[in-house]
C-alpha cells in the first residue's frame, strides 16, 4: 500500500484544523435551522426515536449525578424497569455530553451531538485515509463523502443517533490495518486500542458492533485467503503479531464488557427472543435500487409512508428522504471505472470486494427472497440485525475507494504531463514531428488537481442533489404541556405518573416530557422494543387497551367492563399514583393522541370518577382508591367524548356525561351553566 509523505507536526495539526473547520461549516449548514432558532428549543422532532434519544441523554446525566445505574432504569416501565442495552440508548454519547445536559438541558445536548456527528465521522475517515493517499484533498473528499453520507444524515433526521454515530468504524479499520498489514506499532498497544473502541461502540450501538464484527471477519478471511495464495511464508511471519494483538483486543473486551453483556443477556429488564417482537427477521433489508434510487425504502416501509404518518405519530417532517443506503449512480460509476483502470491496486480490490459482499448481505431476505443473510438471520442476535444497516460498511468502503481513485487520478495526470514535457524536450532533432505544447510547469499541479476534483464531483454531486431538499434539515419546536413544566417539578418524591398519550412503541410523545422535566417522576410505559404488547407481561390486556386509546391510527377500544377492569388492574400493578391528561392547546397533533376530550371521557370511565382540574391538565390521584369503572356503549361514549375539548366547562360536561351515562344530562348541565 502507498505510504503517505512525512509531514511536520505543525502541518499535520493545521491540516486537521482546516479539515475540521470545513466539515463543521458543512454540518452547521445541515443544522442551520437548529442554531438560528436556538438549540434548546427545537429538534427534528421531540417524539418517536428522537424523543427516546433525548430521554437517554438526560438519563445519562441524571444517573451520573444521582448515582443510578447508567444501563438500567425504573423511571420508564415502572416498576419492572427498562434494560437500556436492549433499547436504542446511547450512554456513551450521553456521558460525553453530560456537562452540556446539566448546563443547557437534554435538547441542547442532542442538537450538539447531531451537529458534531458528521464532523467527527468525516474527520475520523480523513485521518484513516491519510494512511493510504498522498494528496490531502483526496482524503478530505473521502471524509466528506462518509461523514455527510445519506446513511449518516438520514439516520440523524429520524433521530437514530445510535446508528448515525459511525466515527469509530474508521478507527477500527486502522487497528486492523496495523495488526494485519503494517505491523509497526507494538501489538499490545494496537490490541488495547481495538478493544477500547469496540467497548465504546457497544455503548453507542450493540447492533453496529455485530455488523462491524461480521464485516471485520469477512475482511480478515479475504486478506488471509489472498496472502495464503500469494505468499504463504509471509502469512506465517505476520500471524504471531496479528494473533497477539487480536488476543489482547479480545481480552480487553471481555474484561470491560463482562457486566454489560451479562446485563444484556440475563440482567434485569433483559428481553428474550427477538428484541422487536413485532419484526420479521430479514424483512428490513435493502432493495437493490436503494443504492441509486432517490426515495428511501426500508423493507415494507418507504419515506413517503413515514412522512404521511409523521403528523399523527410524530417523526421527521421534511421532504421524503433518499434511502440511508443511497450512493448514487455517479459514485458507483466512479468506483467501477476506477477499479477497471487501476486494476492492480489491491486496496481497490479489497475494499471493493468487502463493499460488494456487505451490500449483498444488506439485501432483504425471507419469503421468496434469498441472500447470504438468510443463512444466519434466524439465529439469536443475528435475527435482531436490520441488515440494511450494513450500508455503514458499504459507505466506508465506497469512501476509501473514492479517495484512492481521486488520489490516483491526480497522480496519473501529473505524471503524464511531466512525461509529455520530457518527451517534447528530447525531440529536438530536425525532422521530428511537433508535439502539442505541454502545460507550463506551474500549471501541471493545477490541471492534475482539476482532473481529480472532476472525478470527485461525478461521485459526490448526485449524493448532494438527493440530499439537497433536506438541507437544512426541517425542525420543529419542542413543546411540553403546561402541567409538566409548572406542576410536575413540584410533585412529591416517588410519584408514578401515567401521562396521556400513554407511552408505547407507537406513542412516544410523553417520554421527552419526563426527560425535559428532569426525571421528577417515573412512568409506567415507555417506547422501544420493551414498549410492545408482547412485552407487557401479566398486564398485556390493560397495556393493549391503553395503546389503542392513545394511537389514533388504531381502532378505538371498547369501553367494556373487561377492558376497563384490565386498565384498572394495570394501573394498580404499575403503582400509578397520578393520571394526567394535558390540555390540547399548543401541542402538536402527535402529542394529543385521540384528543383531551376523548382522554377525559376514557379515564373517567376507567376510574369511575371525575378528574381534578389543575392548570393545563385534568388529573386523577390515587387510582388504587378510585370507584368502580363505568362501562358504556360505544354510541354513548362517543357522544360524551365528543362534547368538547379542553376548556374547563367543557371538560366538566364530558366527565359528567360519562358519570351519568347520558348525553341529555350533560346537555342540561351545560344549559344551566349557560344561564
Amino acid at each position: 500500500m502507498n505510504e503517505r509523505p512525512v509531514v511536520h507536526p505543525v502541518g499535520v495539526w493545521r491540516r486537521y484544523l482546516v479539515a475540521g473547520a470545513l466539515y463543521l461549516v458543512g454540518s452547521l449548514a445541515v443544522w442551520w435551522h437548529v442554531w438560528i432558532a436556538g438549540p434548546s428549543s427545537v429538534m427534528t422532532c421531540s417524539c418517536t426515536d428522537a424523543g427516546r434519544t433525548l430521554w437517554s441523554v438526560e438519563w445519562s446525566a441524571y444517573a451520573l449525578a444521582h448515582g443510578h445505574n447508567l444501563l438500567y432504569s425504573t423511571w420508564l416501565f415502572h416498576p419492572g424497569g427498562v434494560n437500556l442495552l436492549t433499547d436504542t440508548s446511547v450512554p456513551a454519547v450521553g456521558l460525553a455530553l453530560t456537562p452540556v445536559t446539566l448546563l443547557f438541558g437534554a435538547v441542547a445536548s442532542v442538537n450538539v451531538a447531531n451537529t458534531l456527528i458528521p464532523v467527527l465521522t468525516a474527520l475520523s475517515m480523513f485521518w484513516l485515509l491519510q494512511r493510504w493517499v498522498r494528496w490531502a484533498p483526496a482524503a478530505f473528499i473521502g471524509g466528506l463523502g462518509y461523514g455527510f453520507s445519506a446513511f449518516v444524515l438520514v439516520q440523524l433526521a429520524f433521530g437514530w443517533v445510535n446508528l448515525a454515530f459511525v466515527a469509530l468504524l474508521p478507527l477500527m479499520v486502522a487497528c486492523l490495518d496495523e495488526l494485519l498489514i503494517r505491523q509497526r506499532v507494538r501489538p499490545v498497544r494496537v490490541g488495547v486500542a481495538l478493544g477500547l473502541l469496540v467497548t465504546v461502540e457497544l455503548f453507542v450501538s450493540s447492533e453496529m458492533v455485530l455488523i462491524a464484527s461480521v464485516s471485520g471477519v469477512i475482511a480478515i478471511l479475504m486478506l488471509a485467503g489472498y496472502a495464503a495464495l500469494r505468499d504463504a511464508v509471509d502469512l506465517r511471519r505476520r500471524l504471531p503479531y496479528a494473533l497477539k494483538g487480536g488476543g489482547v483486543a479480545v481480552g480487553v473486551g471481555v474484561v470491560l464488557l463482562a457486566y454489560p453483556l451479562w446485563l444484556f443477556v440475563a440482567g434485569p429488564g433483559h428481553l428474550s427472543g427477538m428484541l422487536w417482537s413485532t419484526d420479521v427477521p430479514g424483512d428490513l433489508g435493502n432493495a437493490v435500487g436503494n443504492f441509486w434510487s432517490h426515495l428511501g425504502v426500508w423493507g415494507p416501509l418507504n419515506a413517503r409512508q413515514l412522512a404521511q404518518e409523521a403528523p399523527v405519530l410524530g417523526g421527521y417532517r421534511g421532504p421524503p428522504t433518499p434511502s440511508s443506503s443511497y450512493l448514487g449512480v455517479g459514485w458507483i460509476a466512479v468506483i467501477v471505472v476506477g477499479v477497471l483502470w487501476w486494476r492492480r491496486d489491491r486496496r481497490l480490490w479489497l475494499f471493493g470486494a468487502l463493499g460488494l459482499v456487505t451490500a449483498v448481505i444488506s439485501l432483504r431476505v425471507g419469503g421468496d427472497r434469498w441472500g447470504p443473510w438468510a443463512l444466519v438471520y434466524h439465529l439469536p442476535l443475528f435475527r435482531d440485525v436490520v441488515q440494511s444497516r450494513f450500508s455503514a460498511i458499504v459507505d466506508l468502503c465506497a469512501a476509501v475507494m473514492l479517495a484512492v481513485i481521486v488520489d490516483r487520478t491526480r497522480s496519473a495526470v501529473a505524471e503524464r504531463n511531466l512525461t509529455e514535457q520530457t518527451e517534447q524536450t528530447e525531440q529536438t532533432e530536425p525532422g521530428t514531428s511537433a508535439l502539442p505544447p505541454a502545460p507550463r510547469p506551474a500549471l501541471r499541479p493545477a490541471l492534475a488537481a482539476l482532473a481529480a476534483l472532476v472525478v470527485a464531483a461525478v461521485a459526490i454531486v448526485p449524493m448532494a442533489v438527493a440530499l439537497a431538499p433536506n438541507v437544512p434539515l426541517t425542525v420543529q419546536a419542542v413543546t411540553v404541556p403546561y402541567w409538566f413544566v409548572n406542576t410536575a417539578p413540584h410533585l412529591p418524591s416517588r410519584q408514578v405518573v401515567l401521562a396521556y398519550p400513554f407511552a408505547t412503541a407507537d406513542s412516544q410523545s410523553s417520554i421527552p416530557w419526563q426527560a425535559i422535566d428532569k426525571m421528577h417522576y417515573s412512568m409506567p410505559g415507555g417506547g422501544g422494543p420493551t414498549g410492545t404488547v408482547a412485552r407487557a407481561g401479566a398486564e398485556a390486556a390493560g397495556f393493549s387497551v391503553l395503546r389503542a386509546a392513545s394511537v389514533p391510527l388504531l381502532p378505538p377500544p371498547e369501553e367494556s367492563e373487561a377492558n376497563l377492569q384490565a386498565v384498572r388492574r394495570a394501573l394498580v400493578a404499575w403503582e400509578v399514583t397520578t393520571v394526567v391528561v394535558p390540555d390540547d392547546r399548543g401541542l402538536a397533533v402527535y402529542q394529543t393522541g385521540r384528543g383531551a376530550s376523548y382522554a377525559v371521557a376514557f379515564f373517567t370511565a376507567v376510574l369511575g370518577s371525575a378528574p381534578s382540574r389543575e392548570p393545563g391538565a385534568w388529573v386523577w390521584f390515587q387510582p388504587r382508591r378510585a370507584p368502580a369503572p363505568l362501562p358504556m356503549s360505544a354510541s354513548a361514549f362517543a357522544a360524551c367524548s365528543g362534547l368538547g375539548a379542553t376548556p374547563s366547562d367543557l371538560g366538566v360536561q364530558v366527565a359528567r356525561c360519562v358519570l351519568h351515562g347520558s348525553v341529555a344530562d350533560a346537555t342540561a348541565t351545560g344549559a344551566s351553566t349557560d344561564r
